[in-house]
C-alpha cells in the first residue's frame, strides 16, 4: 500500500469513528502532505536551526502541554502564513500533535537577531538590515557627510555653531520574488510524496540563496572595481596592498576619506591562496642566486591584515546571465566584464552593504498553500486537481558607502 493511502486510509478511518467530519478526511490528507512540503521548504531555508527548535518544540510539549499551548498561542504573529496548516491541525488535535508550527514560529524568532543569515552567504551576515512599509523607493543609509568632522570649540559667550550636511545614499526599493510548486492529482496517484518533499526543501535553498543574491547584486552592479596589474594571480601579497592603498586614500567631494581592509569575499579559486597569503606570518623569497647578497624582509606586510570568507556563490552570479539570476526574462540579467575569479574587499565598520525587507519578511521567506474547493482524491475536484504552495520574500539590497567595498579585478 502507497504512503498516500495509508494517509488517507488513516483519516477515513478517523471520519467513521468520528472523530473528523467524514467531508473532511480527503482535504486532511492532502494538507498533511503539504505541510510535509512547508517543513521541508523551511529545512532547506534555515537548515539546522529548525530541527533544534523542532526538538526544542517535541521536548516541551511533552514536559509541559499546557505551557506549549502557551507558547504557540502567543507566537500567532510569527504564524500568520501557515493558516492552512493550523486549519488542518485543529482538525486532527484529538488525533494527533505537529510540533512543526511553534518551532518554525522559534526559528523565525531567532533569524531576527542582529547578524543572522541563511547558511548561504557570509556577505548576507555582514549587510546592515532595514524594515520598510511598501515597495516605494527609499534611500540607504550611511551615506551622509556632515560639514564638520568634528565638534566645534564654543569660546565664551559665543553663539553656536550650526553644522550641515549631504546625503549621498542612492534610492533603491525592495522587490517581490516567488515561486510555487505544485501538487497534482497524478503526483498523488503515482504516491510522489518523497519527490514532492524534496523538491520543496530544494525550494527552501534557492530562497536563502536569493537573499545572497540580492546582496551580491548589490555589490556587482554599485562597487567600484580595481584592475589590479597582475590580478588574473588573485589575492597576493602585492595584489592585497594594491586594495588596501585604494581604500586607504581616497577623495569624496574633496574630502579625504580613509578606509581599512578588514575582509575578502572569495571564490572557491583563491579560498587556499588567501589562507595562506594571510596566514603566514615569513615570506621566502626565490631566485637571486647570482649578484652581491642583499637584505631582505621577510615579515610579511599583509600578515592577518584581512578576515578572508568563502563566497563560492559570488562566483556563480558574477558569470551568469538569466539562467542564474531571478530576472530570468531580461535578457540583459547578467554583469558585464565580471569574472569567476574576482574578489570583493570590504571594510566592515563602514557597513557599506544594506538590505531591507518589507514589514513581515524580516525573519524569512513565507509559504501560502492552495486547494480545490471541493476536494475528493477519486477525481472528485471541479477544475485542474492541484493543490500547490506558493513561496514568496520581499526583499532588496544596495551598497550603502562605496568609498569602503571593491571589486578586485585583473587588468
Amino acid at each position: 500500500m502507497s504512503q498516500v493511502s495509508k494517509l488517507r486510509m488513516g483519516f477515513r478511518e478517523a471520519a467513521i469513528r468520528g472523530y473528523i467530519p467524514e467531508h473532511l478526511a480527503d482535504k486532511l490528507t492532502m494538507m498533511t502532505i503539504l505541510e510535509a512540503g512547508i517543513q521541508a521548504f523551511h529545512k532547506g531555508y534555515f537548515g539546522d536551526l529548525l530541527g533544534q527548535n523542532l526538538d526544542k518544540s517535541r521536548e516541551q510539549r511533552l514536559s509541559n502541554r499546557e505551557g506549549w499551548d502557551m507558547a504557540l498561542a502567543a507566537q500567532d504573529a510569527l504564524l500568520d502564513d501557515i493558516t492552512g496548516v493550523r486549519w488542518a491541525h485543529r482538525q486532527t488535535e484529538t488525533l494527533t500533535t505537529s510540533d512543526f508550527a511553534l518551532a518554525l514560529a522559534y526559528t523565525r524568532d531567532a533569524a531576527l537577531r542582529p547578524g543572522y543569515a541563511p547558511f548561504e552567504s557570509e556577505l548576507l551576515k555582514v549587510a546592515r538590515t532595514r524594515t520598510v512599509a511598501n515597495f516605494r523607493p527609499i534611500k540607504a543609509r550611511g551615506a551622509t557627510n556632515l560639514l564638520h568632522r568634528f565638534l566645534a570649540l564654543r569660546p565664551e559667550a559665543t553663539n553656536v555653531l550650526y553644522t550641515g550636511f549631504i546625503g549621498q545614499g542612492e534610492f533603491y526599493s525592495v522587490a517581490n520574488y516567488e515561486l510555487a510548486i505544485a501538487y497534482t492529482w497524478e503526483m498523488y496517484v503515482n504516491d510522489e510524496i518523497g519527490e514532492f518533499v524534496d523538491a520543496m526543501e530544494e525550494l527552501g535553498e534557492a530562497a536563502a540563496r536569493t537573499r545572497a543574491w540580492s546582496v551580491i547584486d548589490a555589490i556587482a552592479r554599485m562597487a567600484p572595481r580595481v584592475a589590479l596589474l597582475d590580478g588574473e594571480m588573485g589575492p597576493t601579497v602585492p595584489n592585497i596592498q594594491a586594495i588596501q592603498a585604494d581604500l586607504a586614500e581616497q577623495s569624496v567631494d574633496g574630502r579625504f576619506v580613509a578606509r581599512t581592509l578588514t575582509d575578502l569575499y572569495l571564490p572557491a579559486t583563491w579560498n587556499s591562496l588567501a589562507g595562506v597569503v594571510l596566514g603566514s606570518q615569513q615570506l621566502a623569497f626565490t631566485g637571486g642566486a647570482s649578484g652581491a647578497v642583499t637584505g631582505q624582509p621577510t615579515t610579511n606586510p599583509v600578515y592577518q591584515a584581512a578576515a578572508p570568507h568563502s563566497e563560492p556563490l559570488m562566483a556563480e552570479i558574477f558569470t551568469a546571465g538569466p539562467e542564474g539570476n531571478p530576472r530570468y526574462n531580461d535578457p540583459d540579467a547578467g554583469y558585464a566584464d565580471l569574472s569567476a575569479r574576482d574578489w570583493v574587499a570590504l571594510d566592515r565598520n563602514a557597513r557599506p552593504l544594506e538590505i531591507s525587507y518589507l514589514e513581515g519578511f524580516q525573519s524569512g521567506p513565507k509559504t501560502y498553500t492552495k486547494a480545490p474547493d471541493v476536494v475528493e482524491l477519486n477525481h472528485g475536484a471541479f477544475e485542474n486537481h492541484t493543490f500547490a504552495v506558493k513561496v514568496g520574500d520581499v526583499h532588496g539590497a544596495t551598497v550603502a558607502d562605496k568609498t569602503a567595498v571593491r571589486i578586485a579585478q585583473g587588468s
